[in-house]
């Protein structure tokens, strides 16, 4: 499914948290052009590290992320046994989220003062994705838009990370 939405123009999400789950945090994921459902995220529950699985509709497991065990602050994506890409966070949080994303051989960073809107962008200036926090929700609510070159699935592993990392217990 990953390959069948790259094309050339950016690609957008909507992620939305599952209502009622107890013991683990699950999100439902939309193309937001369609409103279809794509996949499914859901962290795993028993592990010593944060760990999410992102499933299409048939239960197949397209990507994985898994953090490091003390300061969660490494978050490492997988496509199968392949290491796809890493995203690292700041140990020590001064004011605002901050983030690195290492894909495919590139670098993308991004920042927000209050942790709602960001863009990834390499040293070039180009953009990576975006993220869009959507205010006044019941549940958590975001707009994931990725632009080419990189994989759709790479900037919706990296919203998934920061929601994981930064608004888990909100």
């Amino acid at each position: 499914m990953a390959q069948e939405i790259q094309d050339s123009r950016p690609y957008s999400f909507k992620v939305r948290e599952k209502f009622f789950t107890f013991f683990r945090k699950s999100f439902d994921i939309f193309d937001e052009a369609t409103d279809q459902k794509l996949y499914v995220a859901t962290r795993v529950f028993f592990s010593f590290t944060p760990t999410l699985l992102i499933k299409d509709m048939a239960g197949i497991v397209i990507a994985k992320l898994k953090s490091n065990y003390f300061f969660q602050n490494r978050w490492k994506i997988t496509m199968g046994e392949n290491l796809i890409g890493e995203i690292e966070f700041p140990i020590i949080r001064f004011c605002g989220i901050k983030f690195t994303v290492h894909l495919a051989g590139d670098i993308y960073e991004a920042s927000d003062i209050v942790g709602w809107n960001f863009t990834a962008r390499n040293p070039q200036g180009v953009i990576g994705f975006t993220l869009d926090r959507k205010f006044f929700r019941i549940r958590d609510t975001y707009k994931v838009t990725v632009y080419q070159p990189m994989n759709p699935i790479f900037g919706l592993a990296c919203a998934l990370a920061i929601d994981s990392k930064y608004y888990r217990d909100k």
